[in-house]
């Protein structure tokens, strides 16, 4: 339920056949069929403070996750993709080894403003294990992305270091949250 009340994201029980996921109205009318959620995968959902926007970190498989931002327009939902894919082309122009397709963005919290998602990139463990063709590691990174203009902030980009607890960071832009 988004947090003003006014709308839910809607997956019904089933046997066999996934029925589509919605997004109703508070009556209970569908105001848009989500299709890319309906695909037997889990996924979570959150809303921004001001019930306009919602990401998804969708499940995609092998326990990783990707990020689908909705915006809420009229009275129907749209997929907004601009973010994910400069989070994902932001990580893959840092570590050449990972391709943009193996980089999947996930979203961790919403700024006050609904305006910038709190994000970090993740990707398969052997990402970059093939040294024949691009040799290299690769480091989770924290980033906070605009989701009306889809740019993520070049100066809240960091690194996770590998030894240490996935939190994020506090300091910079992260401290104005």
């Amino acid at each position: 339920m988004s947090p003003d009340g006014r709308f839910a994201v809607i997956q019904r029980a089933y046997r066999d056949n996934q029925p589509t996921i919605e997004l109703q109205d508070r009556r209970g009318r569908v105001v848009s069929r989500l299709h890319s959620l309906s695909d037997d995968m889990p996924f979570a959902v959150f809303w921004a403070p001001n019930s306009r926007w919602f990401f998804v970190n969708h499940h995609v498989g092998s326990f990783m996750d990707t990020l689908q931002v909705f915006h809420i327009v009229g009275s129907g939902a749209v997929e907004r993709k601009a973010l994910p894919k400069a989070a994902a082309s932001v990580a893959a122009t840092r570590y050449p080894c990972l391709f943009r397709r193996m980089v999947n963005p996930n979203g961790f919290k919403w700024a006050r403003d609904s305006e910038h998602v709190v994000m970090f990139t993740v990707s398969r463990t052997d990402a970059c294990t093939d040294f024949a063709r691009r040799p290299g590691n690769w480091h989770s990174l924290w980033m906070i992305g605009d989701v009306k203009t889809g740019q993520i902030d070049r100066t809240s980009i960091r690194v996770q270091p590998d030894d240490r607890p996935f939190k994020m960071p506090d300091n910079g832009p992260y401290s104005r949250l």
